[in-house]
């Protein structure tokens, strides 16, 4: 039996998981959403977890815990660091997206500000991350 493939997301505003989860139904035939609201709340699942999602996207301005802290635990922990992360921000400063590669990140996306937009977005991701890229095994050691 194959297992489904998992795709999470962090993001502390119930507005944009809620955008996030009705695009991904969109696109998504087998796939899991995992849904986190904190940095904290992912760590803590990704230690009970037997796979690695397919990729995480991770918002970058969370309190308590910002998606920059948040990639640096990743990439430091070799159970994650090859994990694609994409980071889903409102933020397009180019600081930001600067830091946001040398952490790591594979990818770099703005948010969009329409529904429409968010589904086309997460088409695009699910697409290119599920189906036409090559990714590393999901099982953890």
């Amino acid at each position: 039996m194959l297992n489904r493939q998992v795709i999470a997301v962090v993001d502390d505003d119930e507005d944009d998981l809620f955008l996030i989860q009705e695009a991904f139904k969109s696109c998504l035939k087998e796939e899991k959403v995992l849904i986190a609201s904190s940095g904290a709340d992912l760590l803590s699942r990704l230690e009970t977890a037997r796979t690695l999602p397919s990729f995480l996207l991770l918002d970058l301005n969370m309190p308590q815990m910002s998606g920059f802290e948040v990639l640096e635990r990743l990439r430091a922990d070799r159970r994650y660091n090859l994990m694609p992360v994409l980071i889903f921000s409102t933020s397009n400063a180019q600081p930001d997206i600067d830091r946001a590669y040398e952490l790591g990140a594979n990818s770099y996306v703005k948010k969009p500000s329409s529904f429409a937009d968010y589904k086309s977005v997460v088409e695009d991701l699910c697409n290119f991350w599920l189906r036409i890229a090559s990714t590393p095994t999901g099982y953890l050691p």
